[in-house]
């Protein structure tokens, strides 16, 4: 199935269509896995990503790699709340975002840019399911991203979960703290456009199993990746990886650890809630 993206749906219309999706397809989400949806003459908007950059530190001269993701979220929304596809929006759960750069991007340069719905594996918490997006210039792709999703089972009571050990952390150096807030991330919510409410709301956040409002997990990624453009030596990679392990919460202190290829998020119970990994050097 292919679809066209639409340029003149908002972003928070489409919030809503998420929250009130009820997939017509029944069953596994194999069933819609070839679903593509293409935005023949995407661009980055220039002004949006200075705001991206400035609220980061990032230099605006360079499109970050999580910018990218950022970027096509209403594509990637469109994707999900099309009454064709199985996916159910709503209490998605993110693992794991994947960036692979062949060329930079230009700002305000048309792409022909397209997410598709790929593998899926059904577990026992749910359905798990992956995206890929690309970016196109004259048919070479240009850039592209791979992302993780957990689409819970409903009306299942998952299993208690057991106490992880303890992770080894003396191969890392902690090198500083990383303090989240209610202020920063109503700013993301501001500069990124994702006014999913359970980063926002107490009550939404408690409705899906929450102690407290989560923090953006792509906030986290770009806030790692400028820490990592400054600890290690990311100028001669051209993949690297986000894995987001454990929610992260408002208010929440966590320690940054870091070795040579990668760098964590450690909280207060010495387990890791967000990794970023180098996966790849250019040449």
């Amino acid at each position: 199935m292919h679809i066209t993206a639409s340029s003149s749906v908002q972003y928070r219309s489409l919030l809503l269509k998420a929250l009130f999706k009820r997939p017509k397809i029944k069953g596994s989400i194999q069933t819609a896995s070839s679903a593509t949806l293409a935005n023949p003459s995407f661009s980055i908007d220039g002004r949006a990503l200075n705001r991206y950059c400035q609220h980061f530190g990032f230099d605006a001269s360079h499109i970050p790699e999580t910018y990218l993701f950022v970027a096509t979220q209403g594509e990637l929304l469109q994707l999900f709340v099309h009454p064709e596809t199985a996916v159910r929006p709503l209490g998605l759960v993110h693992t794991f975002v994947e960036f692979e750069m062949f060329q930079r991007l230009e700002v305000e340069q048309n792409y022909h840019f397209t997410v598709s719905l790929k593998t899926a594996e059904k577990t026992e918490k749910g359905q798990r399911f992956e995206t890929v997006g690309e970016f196109s210039l004259e048919g070479q792709v240009i850039a592209r991203y791979r992302s993780g999703y957990l689409m819970p089972n409903r009306g299942v009571k998952s299993k208690r979960r057991q106490s992880a050990p303890v992770e080894d952390l003396s191969a890392y150096h902690i090198s500083t703290t990383l303090e989240t807030s209610k202020k920063h991330t109503k700013a993301y919510a501001k500069v990124s456009g994702d006014y999913n409410p359970i980063h926002l709301n107490g009550l939404m956040a408690r409705l899906f199993g929450f102690k407290a409002p989560i923090v953006h997990g792509m906030d986290m990624a770009a806030r790692l990746l400028n820490v990592a453009s400054k600890e290690i030596n990311t100028e001669s990679s051209k993949k690297c990886r986000f894995d987001f392990k454990r929610p992260v919460f408002v208010d929440q202190t966590l320690k940054l650890c870091s070795n040579e290829t990668q760098l964590l998020l450690v909280n207060e119970d010495n387990k890791s809630c967000v990794a970023m990994s180098l996966l790849e050097k250019g040449a």
